[in-house]
């Protein structure tokens, strides 16, 4: 293992880098956790930070993947490329910069790790910005204020008299009740959503899909519509089986949506179809749906299209 150096997504000090196979390093830093990064990617990172994704949320998925899950982040040079990439190393949720909740909520757990006892005060440093996915102390302690005006974290003042500079805060009762609440509802029933490749694929799924999914109380998955090897793959078959009801995407015509939606009719489960307007308008559907209703979205209306979606999904799954 190499000498302490500066983790190049965080630049905190005393950070580990050592061999972890061809062309990948394995990194331990004190902030971002443990985690893997290609060798062109470090090379890029260490020229310049590329304009996604944002440092810090790139630092709180490392750290609270291997924290959480004792799992590595593999960091590639397409991770930098757009919000499909970054998630795709994922296996957390990562939180938008304005998600004061979900941060609000890695900060409880936490603090819950680190706590032997139910009284136990946890104390933070600037290595534990990662763990909230926030970019500075002031974000942090934002969270935390947020939290204590909830009623489910409190600061404890000794501290700051015994070390000034210094702040810790543990959970109250009811900060202890609403994680175990939580943890009983986290599993929300799964929706997979058949939608081909797109030009503005990112956008169009996080404004209108995949909010549109939330909003209805269901957890989005996006299936892939391209073909393996000439078949829809077993991983497809298996999320629509689980999946209480599926969205197919008509935009592109891809035979893929087309058969998950046979596919999930056979089994019974509501299918809910949509397609950008221009296809509908030009009659570019490959099959009659003239009987079914179908609910078109164009990329400048993406919130009115995912309420339009999310209530009519809310009406039929009643």
């Amino acid at each position: 293992m190499s000498n302490p150096q500066t983790c190049l997504i965080c630049k905190a000090p005393n950070t580990t880098r050592s061999g972890a196979g061809t062309n990948t390093a394995e990194h331990h830093c004190p902030r971002c956790g443990r985690y893997l990064i290609q060798m062109l990617a470090e090379t890029q990172l260490a020229n310049a930070h590329p304009a996604f994704p944002p440092m810090h949320l790139l630092s709180g998925l490392c750290r609270n993947m291997w924290d959480i899950l004792g799992e590595k982040a593999a960091i590639t040079v397409d991770t930098f490329k757009s919000w499909a990439e970054f998630d795709k190393i994922a296996k957390i949720a990562i939180p938008r910069d304005t998600d004061l909740v979900t941060k609000g909520e890695y900060i409880m757990k936490y603090i819950r790790r680190k706590s032997k006892t139910l009284a136990d005060a946890v104390p933070f440093s600037p290595n534990e910005l990662a763990v909230g996915f926030c970019a500075n102390k002031s974000e942090f302690l934002f969270c935390l204020r947020y939290l204590s005006e909830k009623g489910w974290v409190e600061e404890d003042t000794s501290r700051k008299q015994q070390q000034p500079g210094t702040f810790a805060y543990r959970l109250t009762p009811a900060g202890w009740w609403m994680l175990d609440k939580a943890d009983v509802e986290r599993v929300a029933p799964a929706a997979v959503v058949a939608f081909g490749p797109d030009k503005d694929g990112d956008m169009v799924w996080t404004q209108g899909f995949a909010a549109a999914l939330t909003a209805a109380g269901l957890t989005p998955v996006k299936a892939e519509t391209k073909e393996a090897a000439g078949k829809i793959t077993d991983d497809v078959l298996v999320e629509l089986r689980r999946a209480v009801c599926v969205v197919a995407d008509l935009t592109g015509q891809h035979a893929g949506a087309y058969f998950q939606a046979a596919f999930a009719m056979g089994l019974g489960k509501p299918v809910f179809w949509t397609c950008e307007a221009s296809e509908i308008s030009e009659k570019k559907l490959l099959i009659d749906t003239r009987q079914q209703v179908i609910t078109p979205w164009t990329r400048d209306k993406l919130p009115e299209f995912a309420r339009r979606l999310a209530a009519r999904i809310g009406a039929a799954m009643v």
